[in-house]
Parts: C-alpha cells; sequence; structure tokens
C-alpha cells in the first residue's frame, strides 16, 4: 500500500532539509541544539528546539486535523505505507539510532523491526474498531428500541517518548493514536529525536494529512508544562520516570492517561528451575541496551539451595560481555545515554562491593559502564529497590517462591515479573498473587512481543500499550438509542 509514486517524490523533494519541528505539514526554521553521539561525545546533527508558542500551534493544527478524521481504510494504507518507507531506509535509519542512542547495531534491527511491526499491526487494528450491541429491550419502554455503540476517536493526543526505545515506543504511541482516528503531538526524548524525524518524513511520504502528526523537539523541562493541561488535548500516552509521570497525572484535567513509569523488575528462580535455562534468558534480558530498558531483570530472586548454580552459570558470561563501542560486532554492551547516568550507576554498585558477597564488574570509562553482577546485596541497598537503568543485575537469595512474589508485591513497583518453574501449581499461585501487570513464566520480566497488552500497575504506571488495547483506549463510545416503532414513552 504505497503512496502514488508521483506524490511519494513530490513529497520527498518537500522533505530535503528536515529541521525537527513540523507543523501542519512542513518542517519550520528556528533555534537549534545539536544532537550528540553517545559514544563519540561529536556533534551528528542539529534539531530546532521547538518554543512554548511552537507546540501551541501545534495543538492549534493537531485540534483542526481531528475535526476531520480520516476514514478506516485511509488509516490503515497510510499506517502501511510508513512501515514500507521505514523497511525501505533501514540503514539510514539504523545508523543514526545508534549514534543517537548509543545502542549496538543489533538492538537498532530489532527495534526497527519492531517499529515496522507496530505500524502493519496499527493499520489492522484501523479497520477492526467496533461497538457492540446494548441489550435495552428488558429495560421497562425498551421493547421496540435498539441500542448500540460505535467508538469515535478521542481527538488530540500528546504522545511524549522516552531515549531509549526511539523507534518502538513511538511506534506504540503513534500507531494506535493514527489508527484509531485522532491527531497526534509527538516529542521525542530531548537526546534521541533523529528517530522521530525519521517517523515524520515517512508519515508525509504516505500521504497524510495536514496536522495529522506534529513533531515538537527539545527538552521536557521547557515544553512540558505547554504540552500538558491544554483542554483541547484528550489523551496523553507518556513513557519515562515516576516522578514526571505524576507531574502529567496533576496536570491533564480530564484528559485520559497511559503512563508507563519507573520499575525495578525481578525474575523469580524457584529450585527446580533449570539454571542454564535462566542464565541464557538473563544474559540478553539484563544487559541489551546497556540495561535500559524497563522490564530488564535488575533483581534476580533464587531459590537459595540454587544460587550457587546459578550464579557459575551466570558470572563467567558477564565477564565476557564486551562493553565499549557499539559500533564495533563485538560490542554487546554500548554507553549509557550519558555520562553522569554511568556515574551514577557506578556509585551504586561501589555503595554495594563491601557488602555484597561478590561483584563482577562494574567499572566506569566515560558513558560505559561495564556490565555487572552483584551477588547478595545488603537488603538495603540503592539496587533492589529503585531503577537503575543499567547493565547491572543483582542476586539475591529466596527461601522459596512465595518468600520471592512477598518481595516483588512489598516493592513501589509493577510493571512485569518474570518466573521460572517446572511446577504449574506454583506457576498458578504466583501470577494470581503477584501485583504486577504481566508474569513471564519460563521467561524474564523481559520478554516482550508488540500484540501483547503492556502496562503496569502501582508507581509503574496506568494503562497499556499494544496495538490492539491503545486503539480502544485511544476510543470512546457513542450510545446510539433508535426508537423503532416511535411509540412509547420518550424518557424511561
Amino acid at each position: 500500500m504505497h503512496a502514488h509514486p508521483s506524490i511519494a517524490m513530490k513529497r520527498r523533494r518537500e522533505m530535503d532539509r528536515p529541521s525537527g519541528l513540523y507543523l501542519d505539514g512542513a518542517w519550520r526554521d528556528g533555534p537549534r541544539a545539536a544532537v550528540t553521539d553517545r559514544y563519540r561525545f561529536e556533534a551528528i546533527a542539529e534539531v530546532v528546539e521547538a518554543s512554548t508558542g511552537d507546540v501551541e500551534r501545534a495543538i492549534d493544527g493537531a485540534a483542526r486535523a481531528a475535526r476531520h478524521p480520516l476514514k478506516p481504510a485511509q488509516r490503515a494504507r497510510i499506517l502501511d505505507a510508513v512501515a514500507d518507507v521505514l523497511e525501505a531506509r533501514g540503514s539510514e535509519i539504523v545508523d543514526d539510532y545508534m549514534a543517537e542512542t548509543g545502542f549496538t547495531r543489533a538492538d537498532g534491527e530489532n527495534e526497527l523491526r519492531r517499529a515496522i511491526r507496530i505500524y502493519r499491526l496499527s493499520a489492522h487494528e484501523a479497520i477492526r474498531i467496533a461497538g457492540e450491541e446494548v441489550p435495552v429491550q428488558a429495560a421497562p419502554g425498551g421493547e421496540h428500541r435498539l441500542a448500540f455503540t460505535v467508538r469515535v476517536p478521542v481527538g488530540v493526543v500528546v504522545a511524549i517518548a522516552p531515549f531509549n526505545a526511539p523507534l518502538s515506543t513511538v511506534a506504540h504511541k503513534v500507531g494506535p493514536a493514527i489508527a484509531a482516528g485522532n491527531a497526534v503531538v509527538l516529542k521525542p526524548a530531548e537526546k534521541t529525536p533523529l528517530s522521530s524525524i525519521h517517523l515524520v518524513q515517512a508519515v508525509h511520504e504516505a500521504g497524510a494529512p495536514d496536522g495529522l502528526l506534529q513533531l515538537v523537539c527539545g527538552p521536557g523541562r521547557v515544553l512540558g508544562d505547554a504540552l500538558v493541561g491544554d483542554p483541547r488535548v484528550r489523551f496523553y500516552t507518556f513513557t519515562g520516570s515516576t516522578g514526571v509521570g505524576r507531574r502529567i497525572a496533576a496536570r491533564s484535567g480530564l484528559a485520559r492517561t497511559q503512563l508507563e513509569l519507573g520499575s525495578n523488575s525481578a525474575s523469580i528462580v524457584a529450585a527446580d528451575a533449570d539454571v542454564e535455562r535462566v542464565a541464557a534468558a538473563v544474559i540478553t534480558a539484563g544487559y541489551r541496551k546497556a540495561g535500559q530498558v524497563c522490564t530488564s531483570v535488575q533483581r534476580l530472586l533464587v531459590a537459595r539451595e540454587r544460587l550457587d548454580d546459578l550464579v557459575d552459570a551466570l558470572a563467567p558470561q558477564v565477564e565476557e560481555l564486551v562493553a565499549g563501542d557499539p559500533r564495533d560486532p563485538s560490542t554487546r554492551v554500548g554507553p549509557l545515554i550519558d555520562p553522569r547516568e554511568a556515574e551514577r550507576a557506578a556509585s551504586w554498585v561501589d555503595a554495594a562491593r563491601g557488602a555484597a558477597r561478590t561483584v563482577v564488574g562494574g567499572a566506569r570509562s566515560g558513558a560505559v559502564l561495564s556490565p555487572a553482577l552483584v551477588v547478595e546485596p545488603e537488603p538495603s541497598a540503592q539496587l533492589l529497590s529503585d531503577e537503575i537503568f543499567a547493565p547491572v543485575v543483582s542476586v539475591v537469595p529466596i527461601d522459596d517462591v512465595d518468600h520471592g512474589v512477598r518481595m516483588v508485591n512489598d516493592g513501589p513497583y509493577g510493571l512485569q515479573a518474570g518466573l521460572f518453574t517446572s511446577d504449574l501449581e506454583v506457576a498458578f499461585r504466583a501470577f494470581r498473587t503477584l501485583h504486577v501487570g504481566g508474569v513471564m513464566v519460563n521467561d524474564t520480566s523481559s520478554y516482550h512481543a508488540d500484540e501483547m497488552p503492556y502496562g503496569g500497575v502501582k508507581e509503574s504506571g496506568h494503562g497499556q500499550e499494544g496495538p490492539r488495547y491503545a486503539v480502544h483506549d485511544m476510543t470512546e463510545p457513542r450510545l446510539i438509542v433508535l426508537n423503532l416503532d416511535g411509540k412509547g414513552p420518550a424518557t424511561t
């Protein structure tokens, strides 16, 4: 479902100089800020930083576009065409992604594949939106009435995205919003705007009407208050810290919100678990993207009698992980998003060293933190209570699975949890009692298929991503009641 060749060619010419500020179908100029390579610390691009006035204009344009929702088939065609463009430009997009995030090529290619799939899934959902019949015939005076709902777009959606998944998380926000018939104002993370610029180029070339997608780049501390609280915005989708999520919730008024916030994800390892399997899963789930993943395994809660076996299986693999330049094919762990973040994470590891039984890795060089495994830190260690967002996994002994469940539930977060066991009764009891958004049995907390509902509870937020579920949340029911014989009381 491509845009017509002549239209696509014309639109490509119009997009020769993407500035980073995209309003009503055109790039705008203004004061610029550098985008920095996360490993080389050199400027790789300049992007226009939006002003609060630009945010006002973006919401104005989106509100105008939202008054004329696209038909479902049009939405599907645009989203499929966006996926086509991203696929065709994959190499260029991944190169920019590696530079602005510091993640490896493998991470970039995987995330691009996911983003393309999310837009295609969203295209499918655009033509599946449906209401339901409401059984009013049993109500007094309802015998000759037919009632049903249709789902209509909420209107304007503001999408505020994080740095750690600038392709796939943006897709999870923008794709369903367009599929639902809404207009979108997108603000990517300050440090990773290039992936969103590629998306805007794809949306433009797909033939989207002006105003359907607006792009404003810049720091949240400058743009946040202008984005949040405008009564024309009917839905906010945000991924980021719990502190910022609280501010959005407080300022969003009666608008709906989907908030994916902090975490300190745990995976529980029962005494009957296959520790080799666990180690193989954790070496990816705890260290990919330098641990900067909300569901990254931060705590391994291991049955006491299997702890040594698991450490023996996992520690050598952690020591072998190569950290450094993400462009080097041998690198598995690139830099953190900022040297200050690496310094903070290293300080947490250093604070745990004295009391922990064993610490593998944790040395810092610039923004790179060598992958760390901390065995039996003190219960009061910050590693066990807060989100480190770095390539660090802590191993903690537990008496049994119920003990591990209590530890997860006692914490402030509740995004996802993993559980390794071959005992179905134990698994059933655990997923019925774990207070989290998702329980991954015989997998880590980090498992995430884009089709599934994804979201947390407690301090991890509320609402769900996943195209089917997000489209539902980004529409609202409208009730229609037909009085089929024209008789009966006007009200009941």
